[in-house]
């Protein structure tokens, strides 16, 4: 992790890195097909943009890429009937890596990366090599360097709590909450302090690995202790039912909509006075959501583990010829090692889509914000981008991937590895207990129930529905899973 620190430091202090391999001027570049993720349409400007990174990287490398967008649908589709692509996003999410690389979908690049791009294994760090892009201790992705953790941030409404006096911390406990919203309800009654749809605060029990639906899970600070490694149901996360009785409590004071358990969710037009997302410090894109200044505070995370460093990644087509692997390695390596390069497929063409400001962030303009605007993930590595800056007057820290990777270092680190839960030994008895927790997730998530009134009624209803097969066969396959791969 300290090295990937070093490196990111030293890409946010130079703009642009060399890449061997030259193109001789004369010859004709390779030309590569590569699948990025959007959810919708492609980007409007996505033609000029194309061809401004195409004019850089067919001198500096010989290689230009023809940039097609899909949306996790289509990327199924395409994968299913054998459409050819070079390059593609893949990720835990979407154009699942785990399944395309089991079945040799993507190309194995575990010599190919070390020895034709030698710049491009060193600067990603060999935790990410090993734990994202590998399946059986071999290569098959290049991971994308973004918030490599899950991090969990209230999103407090800044002008209004800072009008009433209120302290604003950039760490709080879950627990600390409750003065902001008791304050906002003493001082504010056009909307609840905590208005909620039916799903509850977004993330709010991220802090546990969810192994089988809402009721066997694994917290992340169980590792370390003698539960490290260990499935449970629900109720034995303590931490979990002390944010379940706190919801109910707030419930009971006012403070969330007495709706929230039937409201399908909360609408941007609704200016909560507390909303909750997973960023990264530095993050900047809430205040643009909002309209409004919003301060984030930290209460969970960060929290490590396999699928949050498969957030985003590319693999490259295991039916391509060696001579397009290389080109497609020769092209993410210069993603990875040349910002201006990065930056033309991030934020688009200086001066028309963005502009360098003089703290050498990156402010779009209203044609980039339009035409060419989309999670900058998509594209490549985040931190080998400029940092976008808001506007001229709410700057970003142009060095905040250096906190965001330091704070990693004191991460939660997931024990199970690349585990994942095969239900089909018990999908009947899982599927039955998924509906017994639909019936109840609801009302615990918003506070409408009292956690202590209704979990013996829950577990009676999970033990007939079968909970306790689908635990011991949980179990089971991670012992085996962690016995297989113990080194």
């Amino acid at each position: 992790m300290k090295k990937l620190l070093s490196l990111i430091l030293a890409l946010v202090l130079t703009l642009s890195l060399g890449v061997a391999g030259m193109a001789n001027a004369e010859e004709e570049p390779i030309k590569l097909i590569w699948w990025v993720y959007t959810t919708g349409d492609a980007l409007i400007d996505t033609p000029i943009v194309v061809e401004a990174a195409n004019a850089y990287s067919a001198e500096k490398i010989g290689v230009t890429i023809d940039l097609i967008f899909k949306t996790a649908e289509q990327f199924d589709l395409g994968m299913t009937t054998g459409e050819y692509y070079d390059i593609t996003f893949t990720c835990d999410w979407c154009n699942s890596f785990a399944t395309n690389a089991y079945n040799e979908m993507f190309y194995d690049i575990t010599d190919l990366v070390q020895t034709e791009t030698p710049a491009l294994y060193e600067a990603i760090d060999q935790t990410y090599w090993d734990v994202a892009a590998s399946i059986n201790d071999r290569i098959y992705a290049v991971p994308t360097l973004k918030d490599m953790a899950t991090m969990m941030f209230f999103r407090l409404d800044q002008e209004r709590y800072e009008a009433i006096g209120m302290e604003l911390k950039e760490k709080m406990e879950f627990a600390d909450l409750e003065e902001y919203l008791a304050a906002y309800k003493e001082n504010y009654d056009d909307v609840y302090p905590l208005p909620l749809g039916k799903a509850g605060l977004t993330g709010f029990t991220n802090f546990c690995q969810w192994i089988a639906g809402s009721y066997l899970c694994s917290p992340y600070d169980l590792a370390g202790t003698e539960m490290e490694n260990k499935i449970i149901p629900f109720w034995e996360c303590e931490e979990l039912m002390n944010r379940f009785r706190l919801l109910h409590k707030w419930y009971e004071l006012g403070y969330i909509n007495p709706d929230a358990a039937t409201t399908e969710s909360i609408g941007k037009d609704v200016r909560a006075s507390v909303r909750s997302g997973a960023a990264w410090y530095g993050y900047e894109g809430w205040t643009t959501y909002a309209g409004y200044p919003i301060f984030k505070s930290n209460y969970d995370g960060p929290f490590i583990s396999v699928a949050t460093t498969r957030g985003a990644m590319n693999a490259i087509n295991a039916a391509c010829s060696e001579e397009n692997a290389i080109a497609a390695l020769k092209y993410l390596e210069l993603l990875n090692t040349d910002r201006t390069f990065r930056d033309i497929l991030c934020y688009g063409i200086e001066g028309v889509h963005f502009n360098y400001l003089d703290d050498g962030t990156v402010l779009r303009t209203e044609q980039g914000k339009t035409n060419w605007s989309t999670d900058s993930f998509v594209t490549g590595s985040v931190v080998n981008a400029s940092v976008e800056s808001v506007s001229e007057d709410q700057r970003a820290d142009p060095n905040q991937w250096e906190r965001v990777f330091k704070d990693y270092e004191n991460a939660q680190v997931s024990t199970l590895g690349a585990f994942s839960f095969d239900r089909t030994p018990v999908e009947a008895e899982h599927a039955a207990c998924s509906a017994v927790m639909e019936k109840y997730v609801a009302e615990l998530y918003t506070g409408t129930s009292d956690i202590d009134e209704v979990l013996d009624t829950i577990k009676a209803e999970l033990t007939t529905a079968g909970y306790e097969a689908v635990l011991q066969e949980a179990q089971a396959q991670l012992d085996a899973y962690l016995a297989e791969n113990a080194e």
